[in-house]
């Protein structure tokens, strides 16, 4: 008995679910005009039991069959604007391939060759092509500066500048390393010889007499050795006379003193 009274209730319960969902799809259904045979028609006026004014309203498949419609009206007007775009892609597309194949070598030789390479400037900043949708065509000179790939530059400027290995850490020296030391040496060289010549040190700092000054002193010196020999001149001249003289004097009294120690003479 308990058994039948409940298969009954979920019976019961499985029709009331049904009769619900068959509801509310009733309801959503009626709320979206999906189309008939005959467009909804509201009534806004009556007169005399018959219908004076109504409003007859689009069901949804009749508006996206407009706004399909009006889609089409729209894409088919922009359509000619756009047409000579797609027909240029179009035409351009069988070219891409090999351009871009073009462009991939070019830039692999640019970047990794290891052999001397010729790099020619684009004809017209490369707007003409050598053939209609082709590869631009290039300059029949090639530059003069630019003979090696962008990895035998690199390389160079590791010769040059030296570098570090980011792995062991190692630092390689590069030959600019012995141009600077050449330079620092020359730089303390300078430095000192400034020192020798000004005697002040690199804050300009007076230090002791340097060779222009011990010059400059040399040469006042010398103006005032030269002027004291002018001014002693004429006395110089006046000494050397006197001691002339002087000596003349003494060899007449040497003269004199000899004959007086000579032999006396007889008295008279």
């Amino acid at each position: 008995m308990m058994n039948k009274i409940g298969k009954s209730l979920v019976l019961l319960h499985a029709v009331l679910s049904i009769a619900a969902l068959c509801w509310a799809v009733t309801l959503v259904v009626q709320a979206r005009d999906l189309g008939w045979t005959e467009p909804a028609k509201e009534v806004l006026e009556w007169s005399d039991g018959k219908v004076k004014s109504a409003v007859l309203h689009a069901s949804e498949y009749d508006k996206s069959l407009a706004a399909a419609t009006e889609a089409a009206k729209t894409r088919d007007r922009t359509y000619a604007y756009v047409q000579p775009a797609i027909d240029s892609i179009r035409a351009a597309e069988p070219f891409l391939p090999n351009n871009t194949l073009f462009y991939r070598s070019e830039l692999n030789r640019l970047r990794q060759s290891e052999d001397k390479i010729e790099v020619r400037r684009l004809k017209d900043g490369g707007n003409f092509p050598d053939t209609p949708l082709g590869k631009p065509a290039p300059e029949d000179k090639a530059l003069e500066m630019v003979t090696k790939s962008y990895k035998e530059y690199q390389a160079d400027l590791r010769k040059l500048i030296g570098h570090v290995d980011p792995k062991t850490k190692e630092e390689t020296p590069g030959q600019i390393d012995d141009v600077e030391k050449e330079i620092r040496r020359i730089v303390n060289d300078t430095k000192r010889f400034t020192a020798l010549l000004t005697g002040t040190d690199e804050a300009n700092k007076y230090v002791q007499p340097g060779l222009h000054q011990l010059i400059d002193l040399e040469f006042k010196y010398q103006e005032q050795i030269k002027t004291e020999i002018h001014d002693i001149k004429p006395s110089w001249s006046k000494a050397i006379e006197q001691s002339r003289l002087l000596q003349y004097r003494r060899a007449d009294l040497e003269a004199t003193l000899e004959k007086l120690k000579g032999s006396p003479r007889a008295p008279r």
